[in-house]
């Protein structure tokens, strides 16, 4: 099977970007693949393809940033983008938290190549593809029925690298008083009391 389409990788690791990169390529799953392990060059080679049929692989880990803070971004890029998310993690809020954001497709690292074709068949018909690996983590006991927004993990981001509000609202150009609110939100999503139990429960739970 061949997806007559174009497909794009992103991940911040350079050895796993490549490598699957050759897997697509070895199957011949599409017509052109690319892979890259930093955004610029992710973005500046997604913008060439306007809105013409791509597929994009993106990693959720992306060092200082997530696969969630660039989907925006990749839709306003190209509306006909469809996007599997890649990831390693086994935490079933993170999982659900991925789905809740409507992506075409959701596969583990560690999935098999099968696993990928079909995922590829079934997003190339309109269909969403969850591996079945994370089928059971979505409807898992675990779910905290909690959903965290994009901008609000970008916020965790800049204070799990130990950025004060102050910073944190100058490098995002927003308000410190819009950075306490969403603060505020977040806290009382989880229940915590002080930012730094904020930051144990994303990292617990696989956001960080």
């Amino acid at each position: 099977m061949k997806y007559s389409t174009n497909a794009i990788i992103l991940d911040d690791h350079g050895l796993f970007a490549d490598a699957f990169s050759i897997l697509l390529e070895r199957y011949k799953l599409f017509d052109l693949v690319k892979s890259f392990d930093n955004k610029e060059d992710f973005f500046t080679f997604l913008g060439v393809f306007g809105h013409k049929n791509i597929v994009v692989f993106l990693d959720y880990y992306l060092g200082e940033d997530t696969g969630l803070m660039l989907l925006s971004e990749i839709g306003r890029i190209n509306r006909k983008a469809k996007v599997i998310f890649l990831t390693s993690a086994l935490s079933p809020f993170l999982i659900q938290t991925l789905y809740s954001y409507n992506p075409d497709g959701v596969l583990s690292k560690s999935c098999s190549v099968e696993t990928v074709k079909q995922c590829i068949e079934d997003i190339s018909t309109g269909k969403t593809f969850i591996d079945p690996l994370f089928k059971d983590l979505l409807h898992s006991n675990q779910s905290l029925n909690i959903k965290f927004t994009s901008r609000e993990i970008e916020i965790l981001q800049h204070f799990a690298n130990g950025e004060t509000i102050a910073q944190t609202a100058e490098n995002m150009f927003l308000s410190s008083h819009t950075i306490v609110a969403h603060r505020r939100k977040m806290m009382a999503k989880a229940d915590c009391q002080s930012i730094t139990q904020l930051l144990t429960f994303a990292k617990q739970h696989g956001l960080l």
